[in-house]
């Protein structure tokens, strides 16, 4: 009597199945890789796009808050790399407190401030300069006679992702690199950008990717001649 033939897989079909089943295992994990480097170049693009909103967005207001104070003989003034602009907002919470006569009083702020925008620039332990973002500087009493920087003159990083910031004004008819004195231009250009100048270029120059952003100056200057910049007649942005 024959004995029953005992069922099973021979090595060949076990050995098939075991590489089926690495590569399915292999093919999930780049998937899965592959998922998340999207996710994280979504996630960094979105953080990046949220930091340029946010400082354009901080900007403009205060531009268009912009105004020319004859107590102070001021309104805006800026070159390429740096701005300080007159402009109007409300004061902060601290102003609306009710002092008693033992307390000492808040200092004083006004519904006009003198704001200022650069590089904060610092020396690490090998005496080099490194841009650490940009920054922002807010007098809140304009009056003051002596200002310093760190008492009357705050300042704020705003946002330590830009390292490079460059600032043009309309004049009526062309784009100016510096403005001074105790009026406005009509628009300011600002242009943001994520790495440093290189050493030896214009920041006209910049070669990297930028943001940038037209604000009209509702007090500014208005288009006399020349080349139009768009809204500038009709109170709409450029």
């Amino acid at each position: 009597m024959r004995r029953r033939a005992q069922a099973g897989f021979t090595l060949l079909e076990i050995v098939l199945a075991v590489a089926l089943a690495l590569a399915l295992i292999v093919a999930m994990l780049t998937f899965y890789q592959q998922v998340v480097q999207v996710r994280a170049s979504l996630g960094q693009e979105i953080d990046k796009t949220s930091a340029e909103r946010a400082v354009m967005n901080l900007l403009t207001t205060e531009l268009r808050g912009a105004r020319a104070s004859r107590e102070i003989g001021m309104g805006l003034e800026g070159a390429l790399d740096q701005m300080r602009v007159v402009t109007t907002c409300l004061p902060g919470a601290t102003t609306w407190i009710v002092t008693t006569s033992t307390e000492t009083p808040p200092p004083a702020e006004r519904d006009v401030q003198i704001v200022g925008w650069r590089l904060r620039i610092v020396e690490d332990e090998d005496n080099q300069l490194i841009i650490v973002g940009v920054e922002r500087t807010c007098q809140k009493n304009v009056m003051a006679r002596v200002a310093e920087e760190g008492k009357e003159i705050q300042t704020l990083l705003v946002s330590p992702r830009f390292k490079f910031i460059r600032f043009r004004y309309w004049d009526g008819n062309t784009w100016l690199e510096s403005w001074s004195g105790g009026d406005l231009p009509g628009a300011v250009e600002i242009v943001l950008g994520e790495d440093p100048l290189p050493e030896g270029a214009q920041p006209m120059d910049y070669p990297y990717p930028i943001f940038r952003r037209v604000v009209y100056l509702p007090a500014g200057a208005k288009t006399t001649g020349g080349t139009l910049v768009r809204g500038l007649d009709g109170g709409g942005g450029p």
